[in-house]
């Protein structure tokens, strides 16, 4: 039998979060900006400093937060 970890409820939700989050960033922002009239620059310094921010706050979830993970 494999000896794997779990992740507890608050694990999942954050892990729910994060992934929505993400799509957001991703999918929904830009399509945002752009339907804003925002010029190019914009929306990719805002999906760039959102996504910097989100991939900063998962790592900072994976190595201290309830996504860690040890033996």
């Amino acid at each position: 039998m494999t000896d794997t970890q779990e992740l507890g409820p608050a694990g999942k939700l954050t892990l729910t979060f994060f992934l929505v989050a993400i799509f957001l960033d991703i999918v929904v922002l830009p399509y945002y900006l752009y339907m804003d009239f925002a010029p190019d620059a914009t929306v990719y310094t805002w999906v760039g400093g959102c996504t910097v921010v989100l991939v900063v706050a998962l790592w900072l979830a994976t190595a201290f937060g309830p996504l860690k993970t040890t033996r």
